[in-house]
């Protein structure tokens, strides 16, 4: 509701102001002071009188010759009060001449010769006010609805509420000044003199409006009642101004906007001292009182301080009043960057999106208006100029002004990636503080003992905490963007996406370097278990057949061990075939018949990952041993195959039973290191009953558990 009625009084003051300067009488002429100080004509509608100078306007009995005096903008150049008067009084007599039906002119042509013209002074059209008048009212617009966007933010505000009323001061003195620093020649002197207090009172509450806006923000300085001082010391100057208790129009007029603008600087200066301790309002201070100082501070250096000491103005009052929209434009801009009055993001995004739609209606319409072309390639052309130029010109301003610098999705996954593949703990830590570092540019980023779950900010966004991970301990960054700005939401979304991908991406590095650990136990547990028993019972054999034998099934379990570490499968087929082949051979040098049942279903499709495929070889080559050794037995009989997701042996000889055998049985050590083996894997190994001879059953799982 604030914004909607600051919207709705700025749209009556300029309807005001639009309706009072059209209501004024003019020649239709553009007139410009001469170096004598006489009046020339630089431009008239039909282009007949340009160049000639105006000698004096009459009506009836009354003539009034003009003065270059007459065109000026302002009359608070003119440094005396008896000066002040003359000039009205002259305003008031031009005016009355523009009030006749007609009035006559006296013109001197550029050779010299005169002519009297008769011209009816008429009201002015809309097309017809220069400018200057549109450029002022539009600065006391935009003031006025960024201060009300500010309060209707934070109603209860100290210093949304002086804010504001600078807004509405804006709007008083811009409005104002519009009328009479852009009329034609004259306006009536008591209309005058209004326009010119208000202009006066408007620039006096801004002054006053903005100190007390350095009383209490970023930090109060001073109680409510204390707002009132400057007001009331103020009023009071201006008022003895007005009422001409004062030595002279310096003192009167110029001199307090000169101090209400050192007072701004005090008020700054204090906030200075008062925050020196506390980052983030030293960050909001410094941008606003920067806006302020250059905005306010070239205004009265360019308007007022010349004034004061006896010279003319720098440049025209109305482009002057350019310099506080800096302020306000500041304001905008530095409400995301530094919260000025605490404002959050979602509050700068409804007037960032608001200013683009009122830009895209403002530049449209000039467009169109502007183009001497029919109102449709007109629009055509509106669109293309808003696309092609106006478009990528706001989003290069965003992006200089604005917008932070970030990391794109691959940039920051890479980023993660080396962070969390360092080459020792400590390059790890290194490397996520310099990512940390890159991100946010914190000027403190200090390690905490403080168990931190998650990433959150506190201190109002001057502090970011991240918890432990990449081999670092919890963090807290401190005083992002080199203290130029806060964390906010999207900072803490940031933190927390990044801490989620290096908690992922470290387990899995973790799992990685597990893997490659058990792999490495593995390999030599197989070496020492296998090989090595094998060839130190080779050693101590004094049997040359057994040596041999022995030397045989290790140089296999080498060869086993090694395919393994390549990390391929092996089909069952082949792993069959190879084993039926070994088995015939040692089966047919210790004499013993073999007998392999060939299976009905196809195997060649199944794949046996190293673990499985070693599992199955080693308890075979160990059962076949233990029918060679001990079962004293004349054939053995082997099935293998692959039923129901289960890798199912037996191997049965004819010999004596597993309890007659003299060494080795269920409990010797083969047989435990074949039952460990195949547990480790989900399988089992049973001695099924069998009339003659013994027989052993394995079943492991394709896919090991």
């Amino acid at each position: 509701m604030t914004v909607v009625a600051a919207v709705l009084l700025g749209l009556a003051a300029l309807i005001a102001a639009t309706a009072l300067a059209l209501s004024t009488p003019r020649l239709g002429l553009e007139l410009a002071p001469a170096d004598d100080g006489g009046v020339v004509i630089e431009h008239d509608a039909a282009g007949a009188l340009k160049g000639e100078r105006l000698l004096s306007i009459a009506a009836g009995d009354r003539i009034v010759l003009p003065l270059s005096d007459d065109l000026i903008e302002e009359p608070d150049v003119i440094d005396s009060f008896p000066g002040r008067d003359r000039f009205m009084e002259r305003q008031q007599a031009l005016a009355g001449l523009l009030a006749q039906e007609a009035v006559q002119l006296r013109l001197r042509q550029a050779d010299g010769a005169e002519r009297r013209i008769a011209i009816s002074p008429c009201p002015a059209r809309i097309g017809d006010l220069p400018f200057g008048f549109w450029f002022q009212v539009g600065v006391g617009f935009g003031g006025l609805l960024i201060s009300a966007w500010v309060w209707a933010m934070r109603p209860g505000d100290w210093a949304a509420r002086m804010f504001a009323l600078t807004g509405l001061a804006m709007l008083i003195f811009t409005h104002a000044a519009a009328i009479y620093s852009t009329r034609e020649l004259a306006l009536d002197a008591g209309l005058f003199r209004v326009l010119t207090g208000a202009n006066y009172v408007g620039a006096s509450l801004f002054g006053v409006a903005m100190i007390n806006v350095f009383l209490s923000y970023p930090k109060r300085l001073a109680p409510p009642a204390g707002f009132l001082v400057a007001p009331l010391i103020f009023g009071i100057w201006g008022a003895a101004g007005m009422l001409r208790l004062l030595p002279d129009v310096a003192i009167s007029y110029h001199l307090p906007i000169v101090t209400e603008m050192a007072l701004i600087v005090a008020a700054i200066l204090a906030q200075a001292i008062a925050v020196r301790k506390d980052p983030a309002s030293r960050a909001a201070l410094l941008w606003l009182g920067l806006s302020v100082t250059i905005g306010a501070g070239a205004f009265v250096a360019m308007m007022a301080a010349p004034q004061v000491l006896g010279f003319a103005p720098a440049m025209p009052q109305g482009y002057a009043f350019g310099f506080f929209l800096l302020i306000h434009a500041g304001v905008a801009l530095g409400l995301r960057r530094y919260r000025l009055f605490d404002l959050k993001d979602w509050a700068f995004t409804i007037l960032f999106y608001a200013g683009a739609a009122a830009a895209f209606v403002v530049l449209d319409v000039v467009l169109v208006m502007a183009l001497p072309l029919e109102e449709g390639p007109a629009l055509g052309l509106s669109l293309l100029v808003v696309a092609f130029a106006y478009l990528p010109l706001r989003d290069w301003l965003w992006r200089r002004m604005v917008a932070r610098r970030t990391m794109e999705d691959h940039e920051l996954f890479n980023a993660v990636i080396e962070v969390a593949f360092g080459g020792t703990r400590r390059e790890r830590g290194d490397r996520w503080r310099e990512l940390l570092n890159r991100l946010f540019e914190p000027l403190e980023i200090t390690p905490t003992q403080a168990p931190i779950a998650a990433p959150s900010a506190t201190e109002d966004g001057l502090c970011l905490t991240v918890p432990a991970t990449a081999d670092s301990p919890a963090l807290v960054l401190q005083y992002p963007w080199r203290g130029r700005g806060l964390f906010g939401r999207p900072h803490l979304k940031l933190a927390r996406q990044l801490a989620s991908m290096m908690s992922h991406v470290q387990d899995s590095r973790e799992a990685y370097e597990r893997g490659v650990s058990e792999e490495r136990h593995r390999i030599a547990r197989d070496l020492h278990d296998d090989v090595g028993a094998r060839l130190l019972s080779g050693l101590h054999t004094k049997d040359l057949p057994a040596t041999r034998e022995a030397v045989r099934d290790a140089l296999g379990d080498i060869r086993v061990i090694v395919s393994g570490m390549t990390g391929d499968g092996l089909p069952l087929s082949q792993v069959i075939a190879d084993l039926r082949h070994e088995t015939a051979r040692r089966l047919e040098v210790a004499g013993l018949e073999l007998d392999w049942a060939t299976p009905d279903a196809d195997d060649s499709e199944v794949m046996l990952d190293y673990r499985t495929y070693r599992a199955l070889i080693s308890a075979h080559r160990e059962m076949i041993s233990n029918a060679i050794r001990h079962a004293q037995a004349s054939r053995v009989s082997v099935t293998i195959a692959a039923v129901a997701g289960r890798l199912r042996t037996v191997v049965s000889d004819d010999g004596v039973g597993m309890s007659e055998r003299t060494s080795d049985g269920p409990g010797g050590s083969g047989l435990r290191n074949m039952v460990r083996r195949v547990r480790e894997l989900g399988g089992e190994l049973t001695f099924p009953d069998q009339s003659r001879g013994a027989g052993i059953a394995l079943s492991l799982p394709l896919a090991p558990a």
